[in-house]
């Protein structure tokens, strides 16, 4: 059953439909040049653009970076911020075959970034996250529910395990939190003059539009608390941006 959300007018989505897919296949999510980006940001739903506008075409994609164990993304990886994408702010456009780009270094995520240095822990954590997050597809494939796995076999339930939803709001007007609070890259403002609801601009003024939000747990041990999708449609330019608590 899909409820009515709270204050901010979206939905839950808690059951899948023609709307949705659930763990969509990275080839279908990221161009062929950057498909090792599934390793990295875990596609978790694809949602079809006509359900928001029946003249939008394509998938936009609820994407969950792997981040440090604890605590937020971090807003900046040194040099490799850049105009468009940061460490709390990720930029993709979509292409001519609809499949997502990325734009920017990778290396903005700083697990990555470690990673690529060589460092042994980051390299074990990326491992560690595709393993809960393959462990999660398959509780969804034998169970047919989202929801936490076992401590210590998470290829099962967790006992007494209930489905949490898929999408925990989808439309409406983005949710309060502390994702306003880091600075998005030059390639994009944040406009808070309504306090109640902050519009996210490309720095040429063309506003996006919330697509949806959800948690990134319980998909793996450890996600941000909200991952918000945007979307501006003249460019196909879509944003992500995350919320810890």
């Amino acid at each position: 059953m899909n409820d009515v959300a709270d204050e901010y007018g979206g939905i839950s989505i808690a059951e899948v439909d023609d709307r949705f897919v659930v763990f969509p296949d990275p080839d279908a999510v990221f161009v062929a040049d950057q498909r090792d980006l599934a390793r990295l940001m875990h596609p978790l739903v694809s949602i079809d653009l006509a359900a928001v506008d029946p003249d939008w075409t394509g998938r936009v994609h609820l994407l969950s970076p792997v981040g440090p164990e604890y605590g937020a993304l971090e807003e900046e990886s040194g040099a490799y911020a850049g105009a468009e994408s940061n460490g709390a702010w990720l930029t993709f456009r979509m292409q001519d075959d609809e499949r997502w780009r990325f734009v920017g270094d990778v290396r903005v995520l700083a697990v990555a970034d470690d990673a690529a240095r060589g460092d042994d822990e980051a390299a074990a954590r990326i491992e560690e996250a595709n393993a809960d997050f393959d462990a999660c597809r398959g509780r969804w494939q034998r169970y047919g529910i989202l929801s936490f796995g076992d401590r210590d076999d998470p290829n099962r339930l967790r006992a007494e395990a209930t489905s949490v939803p898929l999408i925990d709001q989808f439309g409406g007007t983005p949710p309060n939190g502390n994702w306003v609070v880091g600075t998005p890259p030059a390639g994009l403002e944040l406009d808070e003059s309504d306090t109640d609801v902050p519009v996210l601009r490309l720095a040429d003024g063309r506003p996006f539009h919330f697509i949806a939000a959800t948690s990134g747990y319980p998909w793996r041990w450890h996600g941000a608390d909200a991952i918000l999708l945007f979307f501006e449609p003249e460019t196909r330019t879509a944003v992500l941006t995350f919320d810890f608590s």
